[in-house]
């Protein structure tokens, strides 16, 4: 359902004076980004995921290969629910990072299951509040990421997909493409529904 969102350059547009100086993309994916980094892209990907010219660092999330305060930035986009240990991830954001660091976070809350090859986790914004504070970030902001047409659409399809009887192929070409297309030009977001929520923390010094 990649056609419902809106583009990498609208979502982390925003926030690209954060991402300055030596910043890294954990689980970059094929996802290219380097157009919205102001400094050195180091992307990381796990071992016998995908093989690119444009990934520097294979490892484990928990496992980065690089010293203590490496990077000014690290920026984890939709890749949380993917890892069956949150907590150990979020404690080697916290050890990568220098102090004062930005910890840019999204994470998925009203998505149907998407494997990756695995999907463990959602969180409310409370939740990702929490394990952001708890490993020694200070969260600055978090909110509701996509429009709730963004969460509807994939809902819908996701419930049609399966299916090819006349109600299902009525819905797939009526509802479900307005869904689309409102999804590509709404900003409105219902917190409740949001389909992922987006958070900008800072490293404090100690703690983790």
């Amino acid at each position: 359902m990649a056609d419902i969102f809106p583009p990498i350059e609208e979502e982390l547009g925003p926030y690209r004076h954060l991402f300055r100086g030596r910043v890294l993309n954990a689980g970059a994916g094929n996802r290219d980004i380097s157009h919205l980094v102001q400094g050195e892209l180091i992307n990381q990907e796990i071992a016998g995921g995908l093989h690119s010219e444009a990934i520097d660092i294979y490892s484990p999330l928990h496992e980065i290969p690089v010293e203590d305060g490496h990077f000014d930035a690290v920026i984890c986009n939709a890749v949380l629910e993917h890892v069956i240990n949150p907590h150990e991830v979020m404690a080697e954001f916290h050890r990568v990072l220098r102090a004062w660091g930005t910890l840019y976070l999204t994470i998925p809350f009203m998505q149907p299951e998407h494997r990756d090859p695995t999907d463990f986790q959602r969180y409310t914004i409370d939740g990702i509040r929490v394990l952001c504070e708890r490993h020694g970030f200070a969260v600055r902001e978090a909110e509701p990421v996509h429009s709730v047409y963004t969460t509807l659409a994939w809902i819908v399809h996701e419930w049609t997909a399966q299916a090819d009887g006349r109600v299902d192929r009525l819905i797939r070409a009526t509802f479900l493409r307005y869904l689309v297309w409102r999804s590509l030009r709404s900003k409105r977001q219902v917190r409740t529904l949001a389909s992922a929520h987006r958070v900008i923390a800072v490293r404090e010094p100690g703690g983790g």
